[in-house]
């Protein structure tokens, strides 16, 4: 049980940083674009996003990590 809710959350943390620094690098592209077509107004979501997805995935990429080698060591000392 408890194996399959590690599981679970090594598959949560994986797509979630994954989508969320994708959505960020969109994010700085659409921020970029709309400079250089010199928009009027670019929503502050879109330029904020990357400020606090990027760490926020990267945090999430470091929990990750410390979980496969919490459970590589588990599994070498079986």
């Amino acid at each position: 049980m408890a194996e399959k809710k590690r599981v679970q959350l090594e598959t949560v943390l994986a797509y979630g940083a994954t989508a969320l620094i994708l959505l960020s690098i969109l994010s700085i592209f659409a921020t970029l674009l709309a400079a250089l077509f010199q928009a009027e107004t670019i929503p502050p979501l879109i330029v904020q996003l990357p400020l606090i997805g990027l760490p926020v995935g990267f945090i999430m990429i470091m929990a990750l990590l410390v979980i496969s080698v919490l459970k590589r060591r588990k599994e070498n000392r079986n």
